[in-house]
């Protein structure tokens, strides 16, 4: 809000990738992942996924629940993770739908007398939350439909592979059948399995209703097809054939889908800096000026979410790529630059020319992390 660092997000984009898989791979409910401050775009992207389509909302707890709630008071906002029972009160009087994954947290809900909705968490084989057993699971249903202060919302799992090159998918979908198979899902408002990489990879099974989606509201996908080089057309052939030994259910043709990424995140030179030769820059030594050199101090650094492994890749400054030298620092970074760059010189840190996609590998992380881990104080623009 004070400074001229901050993350610009292109709302138009965010619409428009919301339409298209609403669009390409329907269900009667949309639900828009929006954990971890909006994969770091910020809750400001709600309107836009309204706008294109998206119907119910999805958060890991209750205060990210309450920011969703801040921009729309309508739609269904479904928390992923149990709360502890002393909560209840805010996730009713806000109408947040709360997750029941084992039978303590439904004795709990019980206990509270409060009026909630509730989703089921079927454990079909992460092996992280929810229910195991098919007789436990219709217990608490049951008895759910039964208290008139509490509505069956939704049940849901969570799929720890898409199946792409293993049979796991095929068999927890397999488990949730069975630890289903006493429940009329049918009567179940939403039933929610699939998410983005799945939907990409498999038709939806009949009894699915709903769908999250995360990944691609964004622009991204960690699906991608082979190339038309013969090093592709190898690899294609190597996995159809591995598949097809190992008995993996077959899938959908691979394609490259028509999405954008709607985030940038900005700074701006602080100060430039002319270094002789074999003066140090930063901490500990770890750069030496080989010549005389100009460097660039941006106002940005690990406090921000620019982790100490950007340190060897690049940020654009007037259209041009510069690396990032010594040591990313808590609150800036040094930047090897020449005589054109100047004062209050606007620098693009992520995104734009300089891909997310690349920096996720240079730092030799996933989109998820680097993303999440942008400061969520740092100011979000929106056009």
């Amino acid at each position: 809000m004070y400074r001229n660092t901050y993350v610009e997000i292109d709302n138009k984009i965010i619409e428009e990738n919301a339409r298209f898989m609403c669009t390409n791979f329907p269900h009667k409910y949309n639900i828009a992942v929006v954990k971890g401050n909006a994969y770091g775009h910020g809750y400001g992207i709600i309107p836009a996924l309204i706008k294109g389509g998206m119907n119910a909302f999805c958060v890991s707890n209750l205060d990210e629940a309450i920011e969703v709630r801040k921009y729309d008071k309508e739609h269904p906002v479904i928390m992923l993770e149990p709360i502890d029972e002393k909560f209840y009160p805010v996730a009713s009087d806000n109408d947040i739908s709360v997750c029941v994954n084992d039978e303590d947290t439904f004795k709990d809900i019980v206990k509270s007398y409060e009026k909630l909705k509730l989703h089921f968490k079927v454990n079909s084989g992460m092996n992280r939350l929810g229910f195991s057993d098919k007789q436990a699971l219709k217990k608490a249903i049951d008895e759910a439909y039964s208290n008139p202060n509490l509505t069956v919302e939704g049940i849901f799992t969570h799929f720890h592979t898409n199946g792409l090159t293993d049979r796991e998918y095929e068999l927890n979908q397999k488990r949730f059948e069975e630890i289903t198979s006493l429940i009329d899902l049918s009567k179940i408002k939403m039933v929610h399995l699939d998410r983005t990489q799945t939907v990409f990879l498999h038709d939806a099974p009949a009894y699915e209703n709903a769908v999250r989606i995360g990944i691609s509201l964004y622009g991204f996908s960690t699906i991608y097809p082979f190339s038309n080089s013969i090093k592709g057309k190898i690899r294609k052939l190597q996995r159809e054939f591995n598949n097809k030994r190992n008995h993996v259910l077959p899938c959908k043709e691979l394609k490259k889908y028509d999405l954008k990424t709607a985030f940038s995140l900005y700074s701006e030179v602080l100060q430039v800096n002319k270094v002789k030769k074999d003066e140090y820059v930063g901490y500990g030594l770890l750069h030496r000026a080989e010549t005389d050199e100009y460097i660039a101090v941006i106002d940005i650094g690990y406090a921000d979410g620019i982790g100490r492994k950007r340190t060897g890749s690049k940020v654009s400054i007037n259209g041009k790529k510069y690396k990032i030298v010594g040591e990313v620092g808590m609150g800036m970074i040094e930047v090897l630059v020449d005589e054109t760059v100047k004062k209050h010189d606007k620098v693009t840190v992520l995104g734009g020319e300089i891909p997310i996609s690349s920096i996720t590998r240079h730092n030799g992380t996933t989109m998820y992390e680097l993303m999440t881990n942008v400061d969520s104080l740092l100011e979000r623009r929106y056009k």
